[in-house]
């Protein structure tokens, strides 16, 4: 591995990929839930939920951890930026796995996921376990090597429940899940340990040490990412309820004790009490679907909706508004965030009524589409100006390491 670079002898966008990424991710995103607007319109007869919900993770919120994590482990470590062709993968698999979804090439498209997800792996061990590294990640960072282990193992087992005796189908499910569940609920602990605590409150988490109490913590890390991957089998093998009880109580406690949600922000910024509400979105779902599983559907968008989406758009918020150098925007209170906030939350209620009120299907499943492309077009329209008119000074400058991945009294 070579020693890390000098601040400006790598590209802007190897230095920031949420440049790229993160636009890029609100792009797929309409076009995971865009056809869904179309179908309620009548301009289209197909309503295509498997491609829905592969976009909307594999692209919409792939995109988004993806920009975050290549900008912040190599800040955080002090290594190298991404690597031409991590950031031409990083790019190009999401684009291409919407392309094979829209085409129904499911194989294909999971065989791209399975490429982007071992690129991702190389990426953080090259970092995180790097003899060239000046600093050691925080314990809790183990969640990000979990959360794609996770992915990789349930890309396998959804091919082989799919492939294998139909009796065996519920290895495909399984892994479905780990995939459009697991993957993220993983990377919202490992990056929640860190943009939780820090852009809420400016209190940045310690790095890992070689002494037991962090090895022993780093092994309560990985016993929680193996309980989260073993409630997908207690939901499909056991119980419905006691697999989603298990993931909600995984999360709760994660969120806790590593995220430490619990205490409220207290630095200013409508944006920063958005990163810290969404989380709650997160087991509060969960917690609906064991009190109706019948209707497991609705919380389950509670938690894709309230907390993996708007969590994912609010941190980007944050990081682009930091490293783009608008700070009193980030500290203030721009009106987009309230607008998109009850946008993107508001979504949840008409999209709760398609299954607790299915006879007025077309319209419901119109108005929660309608109301999470204005929320994330908003996003785009506020933030896409700054990320362009960065550019011409950032390309004169050395690259701004953000107070937010930093941290107060940290190097900058």
């Amino acid at each position: 591995m070579p020693p890390p670079l000098a601040p400006g002898s790598a590209s802007l966008v190897r230095r920031e990929p949420y440049r790229l990424l993160m636009p890029l991710g609100v792009l797929l995103a309409w076009a995971g839930i865009g056809h869904w607007l179309l179908y309620a319109l009548g301009f289209t007869e197909s309503y295509r939920s498997v491609f829905h919900a592969l976009v909307q993770i594999e692209g919409f919120i792939v995109c988004f951890a993806l920009g975050f994590l290549y900008t912040m482990i190599p800040r955080r470590t002090q290594t190298f930026p991404a690597a031409r062709w991590e950031l031409a993968l990083a790019t190009a698999c999401p684009v291409a796995i919407a392309v094979a979804a829209a085409c129904e090439r499911w194989a294909l498209s999971q065989g791209i996921f399975a490429v982007l997800l071992a690129s991702a792996v190389v990426f953080l061990l090259r970092r995180l376990r790097s003899s060239a590294a000046r600093r050691r990640p925080p314990n809790a960072f183990v969640w990000f090597p979990a959360a794609f282990a996770i992915a990789l193992a349930g890309v396998t087992l959804a091919a082989l429940g799919a492939t294998l005796d139909p009796a065996l189908w519920w290895l495909h499910q399984v892994g479905q899940r780990m995939v459009l569940q697991g993957m993220v609920l993983a990377l919202i602990l490992g990056a929640g340990s860190l943009a939780l605590p820090l852009m809420t409150r400016g209190e940045a988490p310690p790095d890992a040490g070689a002494g037991i109490r962090d090895r022993l913590a780093r092994l309560a890390h990985v016993a929680g990412a193996c309980l989260l991957a073993a409630s997908f089998f207690v939901e499909s093998l056991y119980s419905f309820r006691a697999g989603l009880a298990l993931r909600g109580l995984v999360m709760l406690a994660g969120l806790l004790l590593v995220a430490r949600l619990g205490r409220p922000p207290t630095l200013p910024g409508w944006n920063r009490k958005l990163i810290w509400l969404a989380p709650w979105a997160v087991p509060a779902g969960y917690a609906l679907c064991v009190l109706d599983p019948a209707h497991y559907k609705v919380g389950l968008h509670v938690t894709f909706i309230g907390g993996f989406a708007v969590l994912a758009l609010a941190v980007g918020a944050h990081v682009i508004l930091s490293h783009t150098g608008c700070l009193q925007v980030r500290d203030g209170r721009p009106w987009q965030v309230p607008v998109m906030a009850v946008l993107l939350f508001g979504a949840i209620v008409p999209r709760g009524l398609v299954d607790l009120a299915p006879g007025r299907f077309h319209l419901w499943l119109g108005a929660a589409a309608a109301m999470f492309l204005a929320g994330t077009g908003l996003w785009l329209a506020f933030l896409a100006p700054k990320i362009l008119a960065s550019f011409a000074e950032a390309r004169t400058a050395p690259a701004r390491m953000d107070k937010a991945l930093a941290g107060p009294g940290e190097e900058r």
